[in-house]
């Protein structure tokens, strides 16, 4: 673990220099993480050193997407690792993935979207890649890139690499989630009124253990998907869920306690609970419910009480 904080601070560190290099240029500061971050190969964490990866498991880069996400910073390091994880799986040549160069299709409806599409020579689904030579161009609330391939029709199918990018994604949503509740808290507790810190406030204090509490639930929901296999179709997409409904709840509670002045560059907040709103979106809890929801119908009630990891709790004697 002390290896993996040293490579979580070396990230935090890179990426925030390219923040600082173009600041006023979101398009620019995109660019530049995209290219860092397949550079850097952080990627490469949770893939086995005999596929030119170092040997890490998925715990260990969810690790630093977790760190990167709670400084408020953007990097495809889930579409990235996905990418290579599905030309793994289907058998495929790496070497495009090992660059950073093939990120992963996500089915939505009527369309794919594909984060980081413009950067990337193609995108991973259901075994197959798919070129990203013709786009539809889109950003989300962080200024984000997130195509989507024109013309395409989505499938349904369960996917065990859209699975292992949701997991990431999840920590992606934690880590934002508690880095926002931790300055609200700091915040609340150094910001005076009326004589005395607004965290003395019993309303104002609510809002800080709200925030808190469910940073907390996201966090437990990500680690019960970490240990849950890439297939399955209800623990997985449920934790993505429940970090997806908490960043919704933390950013507000942010919002509340900091006032007019969250909204402001200089503060900061706002480069959380813009990605908190937009990685919230993709996809939204209910899509990710409803899928949830077809999964226990085809496979049973019983899928829905058997799904993820078995924890021995001990006996009560």
């Amino acid at each position: 673990m002390t290896g993996m904080r040293a490579v979580a601070e070396a990230a935090v560190q890179v990426l925030s220099a390219q923040v600082a290099a173009y600041r006023d240029d979101p398009a620019a500061e995109m660019a530049a993480m995209w290219r860092t971050t397949g550079e850097q190969g952080w990627h490469l964490l949770a893939v086995p050193e005999t596929a030119g990866g170092m040997g890490g498991d998925l715990a260990d880069l969810a690790a630093v997407v977790r760190a990167v996400s709670a400084a408020g910073l953007s990097a495809p390091l889930p579409e990235l690792h996905a990418g290579l994880f599905g030309m793994l799986a289907a058998g495929l040549d790496p070497a495009a993935a090992l660059d950073g160069r093939i990120g992963v299709a996500l089915p939505r409806g009527a369309e794919i979207a594909v984060p980081w599409g413009r950067h990337l020579d193609a995108a991973v689904l259901a075994g197959t890649t798919l070129p990203c030579a013709d786009l539809r161009p889109a950003v989300n609330l962080a200024h984000e890139p997130v195509d989507t391939l024109a013309g395409a029709a989505a499938g349904t199918t369960p996917d065990p690499v859209v699975n292992r990018w949701r997991i990431l994604h999840a920590a992606r949503l934690v880590g934002a989630a508690e880095g926002a509740a931790r300055r609200t808290a700091a915040y609340a507790a150094t910001r005076e009124q009326f004589g005395r810190p607004i965290a003395r406030f019993q309303a104002v204090a609510a809002l800080v253990a709200e925030a808190h509490a469910q940073a907390v639930l996201a966090a437990a929901a990500l680690d019960a998907a970490l240990v849950a296999a890439d297939d399955d179709p209800v623990t997985v997409p449920a934790g993505l869920a429940t970090a997806a409904r908490a960043a919704g709840v933390v950013a507000r509670c942010a919002h509340q306690v900091h006032g007019a002045i969250g909204v402001t560059r200089e503060l900061g907040l706002e480069r959380l609970t813009r990605r908190l709103w937009a990685w919230r979106d993709l996809p939204t809890e209910h899509e990710l419910e409803a899928g949830i929801g077809r999964a226990v119908r085809a496979g049973g009630e019983p899928l829905a009480w058997s799904a993820g990891p078995e924890f021995d709790v001990g006996s009560s004697g």
